[in-house]
């Protein structure tokens, strides 16, 4: 790739660099304030306030699918991109302002330390088909999900960098999750999560501020997108009847709701609250912040593609493949200066970092904490935070594999296969076991198969209706419904009979 003008990649490099050194040096030094212990390892020792829990959360369930994929989306769709923003906020606030404080509350109760012993103490299952169950769709879901983070590192890396292809990139960042993960665990992650949450958000404000103000606002973006297409200004698509009903629940709109309280990687933030207070200042933070991240990133997408129908030479290289998910750091490495497009792709890395970093952790205590503890238990703490150091470096390996020889569309990957195999198969299972005290153990057990089942199944299979009256059916609504039902008419055939009852 040419060189930008007027950008100085030594200070580019420069920039990125020490953001990436920043990094990795607070995920090494929070290590020593660990405790050793599980509870510190996987929950932090439950001592999360409500900014670090609100900003971690929010910036793990917000990955490079946001400063890469959606900006992607609005390049391609338009103006209709921004129906993301009630279809992520809704699930914020149901998240924060119902499950958060009720999850906190009765983890506690349960002496739960991850998502599989909270189902598991809850019904207080003996055979362990639950927990097994949940720890298979999270090594599968986060498996699939981190390999989706490396992907986009992979493209941010070669987008950026001569030298530096496709496959390094994902190699690169790779290495860097895996450094501070392994070392620090639950309380590392955080920590990092909290300080990339601040840039993403402040590279998603200023940057599409700064376009806005430079390139001619909304009336320049209006005036060329216009000349490209006139639908990209729809708001809604050209659609009808159960094919609009089909876009309103689709990945682009309110369909990405259904997953938010499916996310371990995002629930065990709330189980790590230090009080049930800080829940309800979690949610004002993550809702501004949410807010702020998601309309950044469409204005972006959208002034992108109306600087290309303008005639820039190096917005031609988004029109091809899927480059349009590298709009963001195409558009800051040529309208920035070097030091502050390098912290652009320090942000694009921060979304992919803070995901996948928690993914792995979650990850690593569902195979150390509730497989290999369980069975063997003999097995000292020492060897359990073996096993949990292990499995993050297997899973980081397999999901470097899944990705190095081909390029994924990070949109896609992470949002029907990851979030929508966790959102349906957790879910419908977490709402039930807080707010109705009918929900059974063979409800849950059941409802948590059909959601895994039918998110995968239905990915693999269904082909959408083509033309412009067709009908294309998210699979998280889908399966997220199918495990509800299943789980509710089972629940009510095989009752709870030694269900804990958990705490409104």
């Amino acid at each position: 790739m040419p060189e930008p003008s007027g950008v100085d990649t030594t200070v580019f490099a420069a920039a990125f660099a020490l953001y990436t050194l920043a990094i990795v040096a607070i995920g090494i030094y929070s290590a020593r304030f660990a405790k050793r212990s599980d509870e510190d390892y996987f929950l932090a020792g439950r001592s999360l306030g409500s900014w670090v829990a609100a900003l971690s959360a929010s910036a793990s369930s917000e990955s490079g699918w946001v400063t890469l994929g959606l900006v992607g989306w609005a390049f391609t769709s338009g103006v209709q991109a921004y129906w993301i923003i009630p279809g992520c906020l809704l699930g914020f606030l149901f998240n924060w302002f119902v499950v958060a404080g009720r999850m906190r509350d009765h983890s506690i109760k349960l002496g739960a330390l991850t998502i599989p012993d909270f189902f598991a103490f809850h019904y207080k299952e003996r055979a362990p088909l639950l927990r097994t169950l949940s720890v298979i769709v999270i090594l599968v879901a986060m498996t699939l999900y981190v390999a989706a983070q490396l992907a986009a590192a992979g493209k941010a890396f070669a987008i950026s960098f001569n030298g530096v292809d496709y496959r390094l990139g994902v190699l690169i960042g790779a290495a860097v999750v895996l450094v501070y993960t392994v070392i620090g665990g639950f309380r590392a992650v955080c920590w990092t999560d909290f300080l990339q949450a601040l840039l993403m958000v402040g590279t998603l404000v200023v940057f599409p501020i700064y376009l806005l103000a430079t390139q001619g606002g909304y009336g320049f973006i209006a005036e060329q997108l216009r000349g490209v297409d006139p639908a990209l200004l729809s708001f809604t698509p050209e659609k009808s009847g159960i094919a609009f009903f089909g876009f309103l629940l689709g990945s682009g709109a309110l369909g990405i709701n259904f997953g938010y309280p499916g996310q371990p990687h995002v629930l065990i933030r709330f189980m790590a609250l230090k009080d049930r207070r800080a829940a309800k200042l979690g949610g004002i933070i993550s809702f501004a912040w949410g807010l702020c991240v998601y309309w950044g990133a469409v204005t972006v997408g959208l002034m992108a593609r109306a600087i290309t129908a303008g005639g820039a030479e190096w917005g031609q290289q988004l029109m091809t493949g899927e480059n349009s998910e590298l709009g963001l750091v195409l558009s800051a490495m040529h309208l920035l200066p070097g030091v502050l497009a390098g912290f652009v792709l320090a942000a694009v890395l921060a979304a992919i970092c803070s995901t996948a970093d928690s993914q792995l952790v979650v990850a690593a205590s569902a195979a150390a904490s509730d497989l290999y503890a369980r069975l063997f238990r003999q097995a000292g703490e020492k060897s359990s935070m073996l096993v949990n150091r292990m499995v993050v470096l297997a899973i980081g390996v397999v999901a470097v594999l899944l990705v190095i020889d081909e390029e994924v569309k990070v949109y896609d990957y992470v949002l029907t296969y990851g979030w929508a195999i966790l959102g349906a198969s957790f879910g419908p299972q977490l709402i039930l076991l807080l707010l109705w005290k009918r929900a059974s153990y063979a409800g849950c057990l059941m409802g948590m198969l059909t959601g895994f089942a039918v998110a995968v199944i239905w990915k693999l299979t269904y082909v959408p209706t083509p033309g412009p009256d067709g009908v294309e059916v998210y699979n998280l609504p889908l399966a997220f419904t199918a495990a509800l039902i299943v789980n509710v008419f089972v629940s009510l055939a095989i009752p709870a009979t030694r269900s804990a009852s958990a705490d409104g």
